[in-house]
């Protein structure tokens, strides 16, 4: 073989160039990955596009007719919308648009805006639509202002201190929490009124027209111009104390506070923010798009230490709920358990290969590692290092220096069997660089299908993906440009006797393993061949018990595993029309049972669960609690059981309508999501609860809510006959009525940064009862005022109190949480959608059925998955067909696959895992990596045949020869994932399904490799055999073919 021809050649004789190839990678990978940007959860686009629209004191039903109807029309002929939901609720209409993957969400978004602003026939009191991309915030950490003192000095120390730390370099975005808006409340009172002749909008319109600010031009003088401009607005309730209501022919004024009582306070509803016990405003900050979070997490927590100093006594002041905890633990985690597996590996290496060797080949692990942090922050890839991305560089850690210790190993077998010169390293590079080339693109070919998963998940297996396929790519080029030149350096002595206990143990480690190698695995694997079909039979039997494991649920399949979280979430949500009092009411039995529980458990522990707690009522029907556990490592009750014992406190609780406590990261809204959708709203109700009542027959099926809720009472009005021969009519009736009970808003001013509404209104102990109503007075045009009951009547019914509609019908969607440690969510869909749903729709023909939010994630990905491996496993087999030039060969290696399942299987019931999403990525890389070995193991079968050995022969020496490195790559890929398979932390629960996966899958293939390749191989080669002959058989009966051309023929 000529020696300076060739890329590899040319690097391995010129030790300069592969040199500096190597340190450009190192110092470029060192300087991007102090510039690069570290984050918790890499940021992400959804596809969403929302529309609100507020129109103030209006029905559900009247803002699905006026509003959501008109917006659905106008925007449903937009390519590239997929799916478009609208929810009309008290007083506000949203609309949400999901945008198809592949469509540009900016345009989708401005060619909305352009029809929603062309509608004309919106209602005249509607506020301007708001039409903006769902961005998702990272919250990154939260500071609470609590103690005992007044809630508006407390909010104006919130805005102060929330303005301080907007001004902190780091922070953007900060909002305050938990408190309410100011209000300037008009109350008018109907007997000054009376008295003095004046009537509610007359007040409204003073209000109005008297505080305002208008510019009014210039005066154009000859000396220069001075701006004219009017100043009246009114900021304070003392400023609208000077408003003139009327003015009498006899000179004598009226002034606001003559009719009405000026407060100058906050909205109206109850105010009810807790943190750990105490009244608390909260400083929510958040990192937008690409911000560095570990950056804002310690610039805020510097400043609050710094100003707890400055704060009066009776205010304090903490951060809570800081996630970059959890970002710098899962840095450290990984960086630990990348130097443990490393050191692992290198300890592998040491044993079996020489030592100055075994250094050259982890030399590798910076290079490529390096390499790729060189490339993450650039244009194409745009990656942050975060948690996935760091569990990539762990997953990969093994897999990388697979490549070179092939090629390290047959390097060195060269030199030690022929002596040390450049040719020889060349020659043994050479004699495996094809197979083991082709084996990184096989692997780099298993994880192209994450890359190509679509939909808010995807960005998960993007991130995993990109930096394991970077990995590999200069994996290639370390192993096959810098690897040799430095073996071509490398003094190696001849074996000489062993001096130190070192060079003992490890000289006693390999004459073992030659003896073993060549004796016993040489002599089981002659004895195999002879049984070659029942030792496949034997394989086959065991793939068979592995899938019994899954269908038995013996290994139990979840498509998103729980994941116990340091944060437990509690929503409550009331029955529509329940009263502020008793959502507070239940809101504090919640409160309170968590208080119990914390104290129960400090008892039984020794230690408290909870950190933190805060409490809110965010309105008058819901209310949200979260709490702050202690660190998960500190504790032996996992998220999940301490919400279980919290649950167990609550007491029964009255009218509410969805309590939901959630103690796992990943929370989509119900593991069960069913959606009806129809024309018919009473169809539609009746079908809900028939599946509502069919989920609650199944066992550990909890928390069964749907969207739709009956609603409140309402009251309508009806002008009578007698009241439109006085000149009413019935938009004066509905005006009147409405600035009675929900007010005016006579206009919004802008003080200290805060948006603060003007409301005329009657004060609240008139518009209490149905009585008020009764006997409030209406104006006539004639200007007299007469009870309401004379004029117009009213009917009770029962209004909605939000309606959904889905692609322009009417929708329900009924969710449920399950159990998962009891039972699978996907078992109970399968059955729900094959048994249950074609009845329920027999029974109600208009009510189509759907499935929605986690359980059509699921199928989703599933599908995407299934199309992935098929497109993996066409490129594998077209990578290892071209070059083994041959369509039957790729095959045998193949067949390894499936039995590297099995491994994974069972390592998921040996830890009691189940198996979930993730463990089938693993499963799909784990095909890229485990037809590595068998590659190199057939292409040296083919040489030696081409060497003129026997099929045999070759079969049994190839298994031989190989046997160093093929263990080698297996044990190194399984050692580096075992640190993280044995991590305990919280972190790290998403990734151990997957390195099980791996890990054990590898383990296994191992075995299958090095029996049953070379078994494979032969019975091939009798399949060819007999066709062959039946051939010959059928079509040339009479000259007989001398039997010594099947072995000369290559296959």
């Amino acid at each position: 073989m000529t020696t300076n021809k060739g890329v590899i050649a040319w690097f391995a004789s010129n030790s300069v160039a592969a040199n500096l190839l190597m340190i450009i990678l190192i110092v470029g990978g060192l300087f991007s990955a102090l510039m690069i940007n570290k984050e918790i959860f890499p940021s992400f686009e959804l596809n969403l596009i929302n529309v609100n629209v507020a129109y103030p004191g209006a029905a559900p039903q009247e803002i699905e007719e006026g509003i959501n109807i008109k917006i659905e029309e106008a925007i449903q002929d937009i390519s590239g919308i997929k799916k478009v939901t609208s929810v009309a609720s008290d007083s506000v209409g949203a609309v949400t648009i999901e945008v198809e993957d592949g469509y540009d969400v900016q345009q989708v978004l401005d060619e909305a805006k352009l029809r929603i602003d062309a509608i004309a026939t919106f209602p005249d009191n509607i506020e301007k639509p708001n039409i903006y991309q769902v961005k998702p915030e990272n919250s990154v950490i939260w500071v609470s202002v609590y103690g005992d003192m007044s809630l508006h000095n407390m909010k104006e120390m919130a805005k102060t201190i929330r303005d301080e730390i907007t001004d902190l370099p780091a922070v953007t975005r900060a909002k305050v929490n938990g408190v309410r808006d100011y209000e300037i409340g008009i109350e008018l009172s109907e007997d000054k009124l009376r008295e003095y002749g004046i009537t509610f909008t007359q007040v409204a319109l003073a209000v109005q027209n008297s505080s305002i600010d208008l510019p009014g031009g210039a005066i154009r003088a000859q000396d220069g111009d001075i701006l004219l401009r009017t100043k009246g607005q009114a900021y304070t309730a003392d400023d609208f104390a000077q408003i003139v209501v009327d003015t009498r022919a006899d000179g004598s004024r009226i002034m606001l506070p003559q009719v009405a009582t000026i407060n100058d306070d906050f909205e109206e509803r109850l105010e009810y923010t807790r943190f750990n016990g105490k009244p608390a405003a909260v400083i929510e900050i958040a990192s937008i798009d690409d911000q560095n979070a570990l950056d804002i997490a310690s610039q805020v927590k510097d400043y609050v230490a710094e100003r707890k100093k400055s704060l009066p006594s009776n205010i304090e002041l903490d951060t809570w709920g800081d996630l970059t905890h959890y970002l710098q633990g899962r840095l450290n985690m990984m960086l630990s358990n990348m130097f443990y597996g490393a050191l692992l590996v290198f300890i592998i290496l040491a044993l079996f290969l020489d030592l100055k060797l075994a250094f050259w080949v982890m030399m590798g692990l910076p290079v490529c590692f390096l390499g790729t942090m060189l490339l993450m922050p650039l244009e194409p890839f745009n990656m942050s290092i975060n948690m996935l991305t760091l569990f990539a560089f762990i997953l990969v850690l093994g897999i990388v220096v697979d490549d070179a210790i092939v090629i390290g190993e047959s390097a060195y077998t060269e030199l030690e069997e022929n002596g040390h010169s450049l040719n020889n390293v060349i020659k043994g590079v050479h004699n495996v660089a094809m197979p083991a080339t082709f084996g990184v693109l096989t692997t780099i070919a298993a994880f192209i299908p994450m890359i190509m998963v679509s939909g808010p998940m995807g960005i998960i297996w993007k991130s995993i993906g990109m930096v394991v396929i970077l990995c590999l790519a200069f994996s290639l080029v370390e192993s096959k440009l810098i690897l040799p030149a430095h073996l071509a350096n490398m003094k190696i002595k001849k074996r000489t006797a062993p001096t130190n206990v070192f060079s003992r143990i490890k000289f006693a480690i390999n004459e073992w393993l030659q003896h073993f190698i060549h004796h016993t695995y040489r002599h089981f694997l002659e004895r195999c061949i002879k049984i070659r079909y029942s030792v496949v039979a034997m394989f086959i039997g065991v793939l068979i018990l592995s899938v019994a494991l899954v269908i038995s649920g013996k290994v139990r399949w979840i498509f998103f595993p729980d994941i116990p979280s340091d944060f437990i979430q509690v929503q409550i949500e009331m029955e529509e029309g329940s009263s502020e009092q008793n959502t507070l009411h239940v809101l504090q039995q919640v409160e309170d049972a968590l208080y119990n529980m914390n104290e129960e458990l400090e008892a039984q522990y020794g230690y408290p669960m909870v950190k933190h707690s805060y409490i809110e009522l965010s309105s008058r029907s819901s209310a949200f609690v979260f709490t702050e556990l202690t660190k998960g490592e500190d504790r032996d009750l996992d998220g999940v059981e301490i919400a279980a014992a919290w649950r167990e406190k609550i007491p029964e609780l009255l009218s509410v309508k969805k309590l939901n406590i959630n103690a796992s990261t990943n929370d989509a809204g119900g593991d069960l999501s069913f959606r009806l959708t129809a024309t018919d709203l009473a169809q539609l109700s009746e079908a809900s609860k028939a599946l509502k009542t069919k989920l609650a027959t199944y066992e550990g099926v909890y928390d069964i809510t749907d969207n739709f809720s009956s609603g409140s009472h309402e009251i309508r009005l009806k002008i009578r006959p007698e009241a439109q021969a006085q000149g009413l009519t019935l938009s004066d009736l509905a005006r009147q009525v409405r600035y009675g009970f929900y007010g005016y808003e006579a206009q919004r001013i802008l003080r200290n940064k805060e948006e603060v509404k003007v409301m005329v209104r009657y004060p609240l102990e008139q518009r209490r009862t149905v009585g008020d109503l009764e006997n409030m007075l209406i104006r006539t045009p004639m200007g007299s005022a007469v009870p309401f009951s004379t004029v117009a009547e009213i009917e009770l019914g029962e209004s909605y109190a939000s309606i959904t509609r889905v692609d322009g019908r009417r929708a329900i969607t009924i969710s449920a949480n399950v159990n998962k440690n009891n039972v699978e969510p996907s078992k109970i869909v399968a059955e729900i959608q094959e048994a249950f749903l074609p009845e329920l729709t027999a029974r109600f023909p208009k009510v189509a059925s759907a499935l929605d939010g986690g359980s059509l994630d699921e199928q989703n990905a599933m599908l995407g998955l299934a199309q992935g491996f098929f497109f993996a496993m066409f490129t594998i087999f077209a990578l290892m067909a071209i070059p083994l030039k041959s369509y039957t060969q790729p095959l045998i290696i193949m067949s390894v696959i499936p039995f590297g399942m099995i491994g994974a299987l069972f390592g998921h019931y040996m830890l009691g895992l189940s198996m979930s999403i993730l463990s089938l990525c693993g499963i799909v890389a784990l095909a890229g990596v485990v037809v590595n070995d068998s590659l190199i193991l057939v292409d040296f079968v083919n040489r030696a045949r081409e060497e003129g050995k026997s099929l045999m022969q070759s079969a049994i020496d190839s298994g031989c020869y190989r046997f160093r490195a093929i263990i080698l790559t297996s044990l190194t890929t399984f050692v580096g994932l075992v640190p993280i398979i044995m991590e305990k932390s919280l972190q790290a629960k998403i990734v151990i399904p997957m390195a099980t996966s791996l890990a054990f899958g590898i383990l296994f293939s191992t075995l299958v490799t090095l029996i049953l390749v070379p078994v494979l191989y032969i019975i091939l080669d009798d399949i060819k055999q007999l066709l062959r002959r039946m051939f010959i058989w059928w079509w040339k009966p009479t000259p007989q073919t001398p039997k010594g051309d099947y072995h000369t023929d290559k296959h």
